[in-house]
């Protein structure tokens, strides 16, 4: 059995590239069940956001990672040249140190921000539902959600954090000088639209149009913060009144063309619009960065505003990496004992045939046997059976999970006369 993770994250691919290999949650239980059928894996969780797109697996090949990386390209049909180089792959202790990462915060382009925790949890459910995961994943996942939590209640590292919304908002304010003199729009009313309006209005932005395709939608958040609800069919009709474009829809292409900022545009009098685009897919064609007057930013430059706040948290993330890292030696000494699962499965089975075959034996000996005495006999040689299995168990166990056994599992195998092929291992481990 191999755990793996494959993906990439901000910090190995640009944007362009993430956005082609995203999958939107939608489409998350096809993509598990084509995964499984094309790179052979056992178990799966795809997690898949604005910052990263990562699979975890287990496979029973050690070419695993090749496999899972191919069909990436196939599934999201990207050559593999242009997303390979970006790829980074992990193995075992590595891919439960970077999922608890991941989980808590530490490994987000914006520290300690909490979105990603619901991310992983929503990621995971999805996977358990569409019957994708096994004792191994749903003993990672479930861990690393626990390791999300433990950091943010014993360290600081998400008190006062911002979020790329909120990152967006800081980096309106060095644009302009004062946002109360600015109409700001902001296209989407989700989770991280909410976030980026609410700091654009502490920030001092006074004028804020909220445009979504579900007006109603729209006018939910708008009526929490006194901003201007719009439809997707008025956002060309007001795009010339906005300073300040922050775009965050799930959008799959751009919902904002070339053509429709060059309209804009041209009606404003020289006056320049500033558009943050932080979605991923991008919500707002990028050559329109080429046009006159047209200031373009995306989820990738607001790396210089969030480098700073990362800097500040410096020792709540060495904190964090220590709960981490003990955390960790949890999981590998569980993790390693799962392969005890199979062996000592077929040992008890082996001597519980063996218990069987004795019993019959007596019966036919000795035929005149009462049900009791029967009863009696079933119970005693049942117990012998456990009595005899219990230290090996524990051994077995002990030696599997110091990382270092003192014996391998060919030589368990050959002590205990048993055999295991690869099937057999994979489905007992799934009973774990």
């Amino acid at each position: 059995m191999h755990l793996l993770c494959v993906g990439l994250n901000h910090r190995t691919a640009p944007v362009e590239t993430r956005e082609q290999l995203s999958i939107d949650e939608s489409q998350l239980p096809v993509a598990l069940a084509n995964l499984r059928t094309r790179a052979q894996t056992s178990e799966s969780v795809i997690l898949s956001t604005c910052n990263r797109t990562e699979v975890y697996a287990c496979c029973t090949s050690a070419d695993g990672g090749r496999a899972i990386s191919e069909w990436l390209g196939s599934y999201c049909n990207l050559a593999s040249e242009l997303y390979a180089p970006y790829l980074y792959f992990m193995h075992d202790h590595e891919v439960a140190a970077h999922l608890f990462r991941v989980a808590s915060g530490i490994d987000s382009m914006v520290t300690g921000e909490d979105q990603i925790l619901a991310q992983v949890k929503t990621a995971y459910a999805i996977a358990r539902k569409a019957q994708s995961t096994g004792s191994v994943l749903n003993y990672l996942f479930h861990h690393a959600i626990s390791v999300g939590k433990r950091v943010r209640t014993e360290t600081a590292i998400g008190r006062g954090a911002f979020s790329v919304g909120s990152a967006a908002a800081r980096l309106a304010e060095s644009i302009f000088d004062d946002l109360g003199e600015c109409t700001v729009m902001v296209i989407g009313a989700g989770k991280m639209a909410e976030l980026t309006v609410s700091n654009l209005l502490s920030a001092g932005a006074n004028s804020v149009l909220v445009v979504n395709r579900s007006r109603s939608r729209a006018a939910e958040l708008a009526g929490k913060y006194g901003a201007q609800p719009l439809g997707f069919e008025d956002l060309e009709a007001f795009l010339p009144s906005a300073d300040i474009v922050i775009a965050s829809t799930g959008a799959r292409k751009p919902i904002i063309e070339r053509e429709v900022l060059r309209r804009a545009v041209s009606t404003r009098r020289g006056r320049p619009m500033f558009i943050i685009d932080i979605a991923v897919p991008r919500n707002v064609d990028p050559s329109a960065a080429h046009l006159d007057g047209i200031f373009l930013y995306n989820i990738d430059d607001l790396q210089t505003v969030v480098e700073k706040d990362k800097a500040a948290r410096r020792a709540e993330i060495e904190r964090a990496e220590a709960i981490i890292n003990e955390e960790v030696q949890r999981f590998l000494k569980r993790y390693r004992a799962m392969d005890a699962v199979p062996i000592i499965s077929a040992m008890r089975d082996k001597f519980e045939a063996i218990r069987q075959a004795e019993v019959s034996k007596l019966k036919r000996r000795v035929p005149d046997l009462t049900a009791e005495q029967l009863e009696a006999i079933e119970a005693m040689t049942r117990s012998l059976v456990s009595k005899i299995c219990h230290d090996p168990t524990i051994r077995i166990k002990d030696y599997l999970a110091s990382g270092e056994p003192p014996v391998g599992i060919d030589l368990l195998c050959e002590l205990f006369g048993i055999c295991l092929d690869a099937q057999n291992n994979q489905e007992e481990g799934n009973k774990f």
